[in-house]
């Protein structure tokens, strides 16, 4: 019987995969799938939840922004309090909340401090910052703006930044920070402007500030006197003051000029002009500012330098040298721009033409 051969098999180059090569399959699979997992989670649940129902206080932001800006700040902030009861052993004061007077920021490194005429302030207050405590070696007041200045004996302090008007938009999210007693960090809240153009009546004066700004949240959010509020970039848009009943900020680019004058030693001018802001009144569409007789005030101060220039009641104002009296620009934001001695034009239009007066 004839024997059966096994056909001739031709030899081949391909081998069977290896354990290196199914490893790296599958990790690339998992990979992939693992970021598709993470696609479809992002898209069902919301940045900022509450975790577990029973526990509503337990909460993860996956966004925070504003960390890293408001630690940098702690060191610009201090807390002002009444004079705390020394323990006996530890030669330190220990304050209580009820002790806490309100806020200041940082405005020179060599120990100047700005807070708002309405913090209760005696050569007894005491100033925290990072919890060392200060005593004021002085006291100065700028009645333009409100603004109160402290001075302490250091040269480490980190002065904040002015973020001025014409870069503050309505809708802005910005914050606020607080040296607080018994507390590990500062304490923290965020908010959003509504309003920064917000007066307080018709009638207008060049010698104090015309108008404010409004957060949309008309609470005052635990928050207490002379809080600063800063942008996202952590400059300082102002200073919460309570301006009959609600809380408003005095505005950095008036509280700015009121620290040059600090600086500078000099004292800002008495204008003595009452107005009405046309363009920013209700029903008025005529540019300029209008000088007007008040219940409380003459429309033009006798004796002041606007005075002596001439100015009258019903002049209506509408340029400052080559400053344009706007909606945006009222006579007193760009006359807080000038020292004394100054000579400046005023441009009014007086029985339907055009003058110029003369100002120093």
């Amino acid at each position: 019987m004839e024997e059966k051969k096994e056909h001739f098999v031709r030899p081949t180059t391909e081998r069977p995969p290896s354990l290196v090569s199914l490893t790296l399959l599958a990790v690339v699979f998992g990979l992939t799938a693992g970021f598709g997992g993470y696609l479809v989670g992002k898209w069902l649940v919301p940045s900022n939840f509450t975790f577990l129902s029973n526990q509503p206080d337990i909460k993860i932001n996956l966004e925070q922004p504003l960390t890293s800006v408001a630690n940098k700040y702690d060191a610009s902030i201090a807390g002002l309090y009444r004079a705390g009861k020394v323990v006996s052993g530890l030669d330190e004061p220990i304050f209580e909340r009820a002790d806490y007077l309100g806020s200041a920021v940082a405005v020179t490194s060599d120990g100047w401090l700005m807070t708002t005429d309405q913090v209760l302030l005696t050569t007894q207050t005491k100033v925290v910052i990072n919890d060392k405590v200060y005593d004021i070696e002085q006291i100065k007041k700028d009645v333009f703006s409100g603004a109160i200045f402290i001075k302490i004996k250091t040269a480490n302090l980190l002065a904040v930044n002015f973020q001025l008007t014409e870069g503050v938009k309505v809708g802005e999210r910005i914050f606020t920070d607080q040296e607080l007693a018994n507390s590990l960090n500062h304490s923290f809240s965020t908010a959003v402007l509504g309003n920064i153009h917000f007066t307080t009546g018709a009638y207008l004066s060049t010698d104090s500030i015309d108008y404010y700004y409004q957060l949309a949240d008309l609470s005052d959010n635990g928050f207490s006197t002379a809080s600063p509020y800063f942008n996202l970039k952590g400059d300082l848009i102002g200073l919460s003051y309570k301006i009959n009943q609600q809380t408003v900020l005095l505005p950095a680019d008036y509280l700015k000029q009121a620290v040059k004058h600090l600086l500078d030693n000099t004292e800002r001018p008495i204008w003595g002009i009452s107005y009405i802001d046309l363009e920013n009144n209700s029903g008025l569409e005529q540019k300029g500012n209008y000088v007007y007789n008040t219940v409380l005030n003459k429309a033009v101060l006798f004796d002041s330098p606007s005075h002596k220039a001439g100015l009258k009641a019903k002049d209506r104002i509408v340029a400052v040298n080559n400053d344009e009296v706007t909606k945006d620009k009222t006579i007193t934001s760009i006359l807080q721009n000038y020292r004394l001695g100054d000579k400046i034009i005023l441009r009014v239009v007086r029985d339907n033409k055009e003058i110029d007066l003369e100002i120093k």
